[in-house]
């Protein structure tokens, strides 16, 4: 009887062990298929960068040249906010030499942080206008400053945009759902942080001037840029210049 009782009881707790087994490869396979969706939603949350365009800008510090860096823009996310900027790259506008940002300063400079130029109309970061008049509407706020890189509007508070802008040198995302941002510098980020080393004054202005010597609009086939894809690793597609 007690050896009946010994088996019995090595059955049921064999049977114990293997319901355990079972249950903790379920939970553990459940577990698994949740991280994989969970990764899955953030993939598809993120928003695809297509650039459609490409600005470049020729730079020079105290009237030497330092390099070009290039910008590619997300022409199907923030239309207005690129055409806006495109113009003013392309330069002319309605065939005025002075409405586009050559020959304008990079007039603030915030080390590791940002720099910042755009400023057409007066040049120390008090003025600008843009191709719809003195300011228009912030269009976007999809894109996140996560990267050194990004490009986006300066402004002084909502819906101020004009042709002020800034290039990020690290992440930045206290920046988020305050500033639009619209492209990303795919060519040139160590000439864009040779502008973030120069020296300034106590209110981050160049004791050099920095001036964008020359620009324009390469038109480019579409194509997708990477998250986090630096200027190295961007892939670099047939253009077409407007200049």
């Amino acid at each position: 009887m007690a050896k009946l009782f010994e088996l019995t009881l090595a059955v049921v707790l064999g049977l114990c062990l293997v319901t355990h087994a079972f249950a903790a490869a379920d939970d553990k396979g459940k577990k698994d298929d949740k991280d994989k969706k969970d990764k899955d939603s953030e993939e598809e949350d993120e928003p695809k960068l297509l650039v459609t365009k490409k600005a470049w800008f020729d730079v020079e510090v105290d009237d030497e040249p330092i390099g070009r860096f290039v910008v590619g823009l997300f022409g199907e996310m923030a239309p207005i906010t690129v055409a806006n900027f495109a113009a003013l790259a392309r330069g002319n506008y309605r065939m005025d030499p002075k409405f586009g940002y050559k020959n304008t300063y990079i007039h603030r400079v915030v080390q590791d942080h940002v720099i910042q130029g755009g400023d057409i109309t007066v040049g120390d970061g008090t003025g600008g206008k843009s191709i719809y008049g003195a300011d228009f509407a912030d269009e976007t706020f999809d894109l996140s400053h996560d990267d050194k890189g990004w490009v986006s509007m300066a402004n002084a508070g909502p819906d101020s945009n004009n042709s002020q802008f800034f290039v990020t040198l690290q992440p930045a995302r206290f920046l988020d759902k305050r500033h639009v941002a619209f492209g990303k510098v795919i060519e040139g980020m160590d000439i864009v942080e040779k502008i973030g080393e120069v020296d300034v004054d106590d209110f981050g202005r160049p004791k050099k001037p920095v001036l964008i010597k020359d620009c324009g609009v390469q038109h480019t086939h579409p194509y997708e840029l990477e998250p986090k894809s630096n200027s190295k690793g961007a892939a670099k597609k047939s253009d077409k210049s407007d200049k």
